[in-house]
């Protein structure tokens, strides 16, 4: 796969992003979604934990362990102690920023410093609507998507439901990709055009709005500690 390629990004705050390098049909596989380390999510054994630590199917047991496995081909100096990839760094955003849910246990995540692979770029994809998120209802930015989709931004109840509303349907409104797994394979995802996509067009996906949700609660956190 050679369809892609890393540059910066054209949403304002955003960083790097994805672009095609060549017409792409809707329907085709743009790059994968690299599996540079698994996220897995496992019923704690701590004493104390509730249910049975072995029973991945016991839905009252809510303790969890968080477990992180590299994958192979990343080299020794690039993987991240456990306190950067779930806080992240001065310089970096946690790795769980780019982590892709593929089950009830596991997620794949893409190492940013890792970029040189076309054909395992997926993670640079970003959210086209991802600025809404961040912002307060009543922001030029959301009244101006607002009105675009039609909502009712002079009602009285105006408010963060709309806020999430307006960047739910933004968001799938300027998407041209999708991540996707392969087939029932538990562990491989795909990036997906969802439209025809133009040379030189920047690929945007979904995130959803709890990753909003949780990445914001994050930068809340981190100011508060600061």
């Amino acid at each position: 796969l050679n369809r892609a390629i890393v540059g910066p990004s054209e949403i304002e705050g955003a960083g790097r992003g994805l672009f095609a390098t060549e017409d792409i049909k809707e329907g085709d596989v743009i790059t994968c979604y690299p599996g540079d380390a698994l996220l897995c999510e496992l019923p704690s054994t701590d004493e104390g934990g509730e249910g049975d630590p072995f029973d991945l199917e016991d839905d009252d047991n809510e303790a969890v362990d968080e477990v992180v496995l590299w994958g192979r081909h990343v080299p020794k100096g690039d993987r991240w102690d456990d306190d950067t990839v779930f806080d992240g760094s001065k310089s970096s955003p946690p790795l769980t920023s780019y982590a892709v849910t593929m089950s009830d246990v596991y997620s794949v995540m893409g190492h940013p410093s890792l970029d040189d692979n076309p054909a395992y770029i997926g993670h640079f994809a970003n959210d086209g609507a991802g600025h809404l998120a961040y912002e307060m209802p009543d922001s030029p930015r959301n009244i101006e998507a607002s009105l675009e989709l039609g909502l009712d931004t002079e009602s009285s109840e105006f408010g963060v439901e709309d806020n999430i509303a307006a960047y739910v349907l933004k968001s799938f409104d300027v998407a041209n990709a999708m991540h996707q797994p392969v087939d029932d394979d538990e562990f491989h995802m795909v990036t997906v055009a969802i439209r025809d996509i133009k040379k030189g067009e920047e690929i945007l996906v979904t995130y959803g709005p709890d990753y909003w949700i949780s990445d914001y609660a994050g930068h809340i956190a981190d100011a508060e500690d600061d």
